[in-house]
Parts: C-alpha cells; structure tokens; sequence
C-alpha cells in the first residue's frame, strides 16, 4: 500500500512540475485586442488669433545715483562707533599655571625679556598662579606665538577671553 502511495506521489510530483504549453495560433490571443479609449483622452481648443492680446512693454529710463558720499559718511559713524570699544571676545595663551611662585616669577621673566610687545595678565587663586599672555583677535595669531611658547613652556594652550582690542590691534 505504501509502494503505490509513493508510485502516485512521484506521478503527481512529476506532472506538476511538467512544462505548460499555452496553445498559439490566430484565435483570440491577447495581442488581437483593441478597444477604442479616445473619448477618455482630454481634448484641446485651438484659440483664434483675434484673441490673443497684444501686451505692450515700457521702456523706463534708468538713472544712476551716486552714492558714494553717503557711503563714505556711513563708514566714518562706524569706524567713530567702533574705536568707543575697548573690550571684546578674542584669545589669550596660558603659559603657566602651578603651585609654584619661583617657577611663576621665571615665567614672567621669561616673558618680559623675550616678548616684550605682548601683554602680561597674571592671577592668583590660593594655591594656583597663573600667567596668561597676549590679546589676539584671530585664532590663528594666537596660534602662530603658541607654537614658539610651547617650545620653552611645554603646556601652553590658547583661552577664549575677553581681551583688549586696541592692545590687539597694535600687536603683530
């Protein structure tokens, strides 16, 4: 009984996986049909010349102002207004910063024979001193001393702080 069972399985199996054939031939295949759909398709009117308007274009002369005067009186209100502001955000480099004052007045010493044209702020906040040099409005100012600090101090890093604009723009 299992014998024929597996007899008819293996017909069924076999025949299911048999190659189709779609019969061909003239008679009614899908490529013979047609319908007309040209009712759904949206149609069009043609205008008629008499009424296309005739639009009519002005051509306005152009005058040119001269301004100059008026810019060069601006430019003086902003340069007076900003020579009225002492402080501003820019960047300082921390040179030092320990417990020890001999090491603290060999810093500043340091700082003062070498880089004399670069301001001096020192603190002090029990038990830490602190020095910090220069007023650099640009980054990359501060950059350029940082690397020449950083050979004789080791750890010097560049602060974001308010710092005197008139001191910055005079060191170079």
């Amino acid at each position: 009984m299992i014998k024929n069972f597996v007899w008819i399985l293996i017909l069924f199996l076999a025949s299911a996986c048999a190659k189709k054939t779609v019969p061909t031939g003239n008679s009614n295949s899908l490529s013979e049909y047609s319908e007309d759909i040209s009712y759904l398709l949206p149609t069009y009117e043609e205008k008629s010349k008499k009424e296309e308007k005739v639009v009519e274009t002005k051509v306005e002369e152009i005058v040119i102002v001269d301004d100059s005067e008026k810019i060069k009186s601006a430019q003086a209100k902003i340069l007076e207004y900003n020579k009225t502001f002492n402080n501003g955000q820019g960047y300082r480099i921390q040179i030092f910063s320990g417990n020890s004052k001999t090491d603290f007045e060999n810093a500043k010493g340091y700082m003062l024979r070498t880089y004399p044209n670069l301001e001096i702020y020192e603190s002090y906040s029990q038990p830490t001193y602190r020095i910090r040099v220069g007023d650099f409005i640009h980054y990359q100012d501060a950059e350029k001393y940082n690397s020449l600090l950083k050979q004789r101090f080791g750890t010097t890093r560049i602060l974001s702080e308010k710092i005197n604009i008139k001191k910055a723009l005079n060191t170079k």
